[in-house]
């Protein structure tokens, strides 16, 4: 692996970091979006909670206009050892449209449009006729429902509860400063790869996680290879369609910056283009 950290590599720094997430936390839930960092974090984790005889559940959020590769992809980690619940959620909510100035936003997965989603609803989702989240509403942005379900989830178990985030710090400014600032978050035990969640101008007793923030690309790809992991065989046509592994991304395709990769869907996935192409206006 490519950075030493305290003289450990940064795989075995992650593995300490979710042992003690899995020896302080009852309760335990890893947010996935089928994209590389969030696939090896998940399957590091059931490395240490088989090791330790744990359980934890899964959030996925399901945008919809989706690679297949992606959804085959998440359908092998619904099949990891220590999942106790794997919540799939296929929920109408607003996304970014930035491919047109007549329809700013889209909603995935609404009824109304059903003759032009890109998919079929998953069978075990979570969806808008089975959703057991009272607090939900047609149209909630993705940032709002995330805090919400972190709110839901601690109700339910009635303890401090750990969120397990895929991101790296070397991707964007942003995620830096989600890690590096300090003087405005509350953390797990000074922990700095911690921070707890604000919801409604009040701290809930859960957690957000990052045992990988400081992992870079050949450290993902070099898990992979080691641990021999699953992964996302998108990035294996996304490589050969002349992508390095520094500029591979995995979003839904209409946000400000992936509208200009809409034609790698032409390249990687031909039948799903076509669907990705009329699911929203364009104009």
């Amino acid at each position: 692996m490519s950075k030493k950290y305290l003289e450990k590599d940064v795989l075995q720094a992650a593995f300490e970091r979710l042992e003690i997430i899995f020896d302080e936390f009852e309760n335990v839930y890893i947010s996935v979006s089928g994209g590389k960092d969030s696939s090896v974090m998940v399957q590091l984790a059931n490395i240490v909670a088989k090791k330790k005889n744990k359980k934890f559940d899964v959030l996925y959020i399901d945008f919809e206009a989706q690679y297949t590769h992606t959804i085959e992809h998440i359908d092998k980690l619904k099949s990891l050892s220590q999942i106790r619940d794997f919540y799939h959620v296929a929920l109408p909510m607003a996304l970014r449209n930035a491919v047109s100035i007549l329809q700013p936003k889209w909603i995935c997965w609404e009824e109304e449009s059903k003759d032009l989603w890109v998919r079929d609803m998953p069978k075990d989702s979570i969806n808008i006729k089975n959703c057991p989240f009272d607090w939900f509403k047609k149209g909630e942005e993705f940032e709002d429902f995330i805090i919400e379900f972190a709110d839901w989830y601690q109700k339910k178990y009635k303890t401090k509860v750990a969120c397990g985030v895929g991101i790296r710090t070397d991707e964007s400014l942003n995620r830096f400063r989600t890690i590096a600032f300090q003087e405005h978050k509350i953390k797990y035990k000074d922990y700095n790869w911690t921070t707890k969640i604000k919801f409604n101008e009040r701290h809930i007793e859960v957690y957000n996680f990052y045992p990988i923030y400081d992992w870079k690309a050949e450290d993902i790809w070099g898990a992979v290879s080691k641990l021999n992991l699953e992964y996302n065989e998108i990035y294996e046509l996304m490589y050969k369609n002349g992508l390095s592994i520094y500029e591979q991304r995995l979003c839904q395709p209409y946000g400000d910056d992936q509208k200009n990769g809409l034609n790698q869907f032409k390249a990687l996935e031909y039948d799903t283009w076509g669907k990705v192409l009329n699911r929203v206006n364009r104009g």
